[in-house]
């Protein structure tokens, strides 16, 4: 199944068929899209249309959301899951002001939003019954930062699985953005 867009045909497989340790990062150091690697075979993309915007594309073979924030001047703003093609709302993650939250999908699905460490944080996605399903973290190299995710087998068979993904990826580049301004 290859999703059409603008930018790209997205042939790839599926995140949920996917193994192995993956990267999101940044193509150049200028460029307003981050991209999702497992080796050498690229996964997905998160794309802002706008310089210091919010909104952002999300793009791979399961599909294409749009990410945003509901409230631009709350510390403690939502982010909303969309399809891209219909409008309807896929998920809400409501962040807290300790950098964690919660993600409430439409379908009634509930995960947490985490961390670990203190120097050197692991943020994760976690089931209701704290187990971690996906752990990401952030790593600068030569200017540019990439956020390495592994995502525990038992994940796999969920079908929030790519948009967890993507909403990982954007509260990731988020908290990076929101670490560089102050």
């Amino acid at each position: 199944m290859a999703t059409v867009t603008s930018e790209r045909v997205w042939t790839g497989r599926p995140l949920r068929e996917t193994y192995g340790d993956f990267a999101w990062r940044r193509p150049t150091l200028l460029s307003r899209e981050m991209i999702l690697e497992a080796g050498s075979e690229t996964l997905a993309s998160l794309r802002w249309d706008k310089w210091y915007s919010f909104d952002a594309v999300a793009e791979s073979a399961d599909g294409r959301w749009r990410l945003h924030r509901r409230r631009l001047i709350s510390v403690l703003s939502s982010c909303v899951v969309t399809e891209a093609a219909t409008g309807a709302e896929v998920a809400t993650f409501q962040r807290n002001w300790r950098s964690t939250g919660e993600v409430r999908f439409a379908s009634g699905s509930q995960f947490h939003w985490g961390f670990e460490g203190f120097w050197r944080r692991t943020y994760f996605w976690a089931d209701g019954s704290g187990t971690q399903l996906m752990t990401m973290r952030s790593v600068l190299g030569f200017g540019l930062h990439r956020y390495e995710m592994s995502v525990d087998p038992a994940a796999r068979s969920l079908a929030e699985l790519p948009v967890l993904v993507m909403l990982g990826g954007y509260v990731m580049a988020m908290l990076s953005r929101r670490r560089h301004s102050s």
